[in-house]
């Protein structure tokens, strides 16, 4: 069996002939101690990402099956994000930082933590109305301008992406992104926030949320649409307090 054939039999509850020795993805830390030990090449440590060349790369490299999490994902996040912008820098050298979602973080040098949040750009009614809300709304784009991974090279849905998944010649599992709803909101606005939100402003709170189901129901939509050559669907789903490196996805074959 191939490992794609073993993977769609699991999810299946299927026989296989063995259980795919699979990862879930790396520290960027933990890369680059490998990459300065050489194990790995530095430029796949740095270029790293779920399901990219690099990680094909590196999946091999380690011994590895296969990186479970490789799919293509619509874009079912804030378009644009919010510009990467340094706030204020401090005397121990640590920075203010205007974050994609819109939230000040505290990065300290050489820290691998998860960053303090310290303010969010997202306050109330208006402030969702003007910076958020229209970043959250739908278009074509948000599906023909992502990439799928071919082989090992990353090419554009509209560009030979959905062409060679509608082949479905592949020997490499590849599912599909969904998006995240709480997650996506608690990236907003802060776990913190999320819960006085929910007590001061019902009305707002629950307009947030069906915000960002239509919006992952609609780039799904428009996906399967297009073309259904997954092999699975995966929702991401992560309610702690900082945007950490654990999820809780929901997956289903």
């Amino acid at each position: 069996m191939t490992n794609r054939e073993r993977v769609v039999a699991v999810l299946n509850y299927q026989d296989y002939d063995r259980l795919p020795l699979a990862h879930f993805g790396f520290w960027n830390e933990t890369l680059q101690k490998w990459a300065n030990e050489g194990h790995i090449d530095q430029e796949d440590a740095k270029g790293w990402g779920d399901g990219n060349p690099a990680d094909v790369r590196i999946t091999r490299k380690l011994g590895f099956d296969l990186n479970y999490y490789s799919a293509f994902h619509p874009a079912t996040f804030l378009a644009p994000p919010f510009k990467r912008k340094v706030m204020k820098e401090n005397p121990d050298g640590s920075k203010e930082v205007l974050n994609a979602h819109g939230v000040i973080e505290l990065e300290k040098p050489g820290a691998g933590s998860i960053p303090a949040e310290i303010e969010h750009l997202f306050k109330d009614r208006a402030s969702w109305e003007e910076q958020f809300k229209p970043r959250l709304q739908f278009s074509e784009e948000r599906v023909t301008k992502e990439k799928v991974l071919v082989n090992e090279e990353m090419i554009p849905w509209d560009e030979g992406g959905r062409e060679f998944l509608e082949k479905d010649e592949r020997d490499y599992h590849y599912g599909l992104h969904c998006g995240s709803l709480m997650g996506t909101i608690r990236n907003m606005v802060g776990m913190e926030n999320l819960v006085y939100l929910y007590a001061m402003d019902e009305s707002l709170y629950t307009e947030v949320i069906d915000t960002v189901a239509d919006l992952c129901y609609q780039v799904v939509k428009a996906t399967l649409e297009q073309c259904d050559h997954f092999d699975f669907a995966h929702f991401w789903e992560d309610i702690c307090f900082k945007n950490g490196p654990l999820v809780h996805p929901m997956i289903f074959a």
